[in-house]
């Protein structure tokens, strides 16, 4: 009677992270590329975290066009990933809420396909950029997968958050972060 229960649960388990994320065969999301000049890994400790890479239209970003946020929330999505385009309304619901308290949310992808779309539809306001190598560690082999930082880059999250959350979910997580 125990094994049942404990097959039961672990089934619960992960059956409840497949309604909240997506696999993808890659672990790794940033693009393959040999020469990673333009999008190359900043961080030089495991305690601070800064990238390069490039936002959704091709423009140029680095980790210092968001150090003026008190926190930034790192929200590694995809496209094709059902969870995460679930979430999208309720994250620019509290980017809104909470931009002018120090939040930033900024969504990271490597799939352009169908973005501009999924953006435009959602009415998404936070920035969109690229995955690019700095992001590696952070990468659990679902999206989305989500991590905190603060503006000089100090890594808040112990570990990132892997699977979608309802508005009440991310805000409680938030506000503990912005106190």
């Amino acid at each position: 009677m125990n094994f049942r229960k404990n097959a039961l649960a672990a089934l619960l388990a992960v059956l409840m992270l497949a309604l909240t994320a997506c696999h993808s065969e890659k672990k790794n999301f940033a693009n393959d590329v040999d020469d990673v000049s333009s999008q190359e890994v900043q961080s030089h400790s495991t305690d601070t975290f800064t990238f390069r890479s490039t936002d959704m239209d091709g423009n140029a970003v680095s980790f210092e066009d968001y150090s003026t946020a008190k926190v930034i929330m790192f929200n590694m999505w995809e496209p094709w990933c059902g969870p995460c385009r679930g979430e999208l309304p309720d994250l620019q619901k509290l980017y809104k809420k909470y931009k002018s308290n120090g939040l930033m949310i900024v969504g990271v992808f490597s799939d352009k396909n169908g973005l501009a779309d999924i953006v435009k539809q959602n009415k998404l306001q936070y920035p969109m950029i690229e995955s690019c190598a700095a992001f590696d560690r952070f990468q659990t082999g679902y999206v989305p997968t989500t991590f905190f930082v603060d503006g000089a880059g100090k890594v808040l999250s112990d570990e990132p958050y892997v699977g979608a959350k309802s508005y009440e979910e991310w805000e409680s997580v938030i506000l503990s972060y912005l106190k």
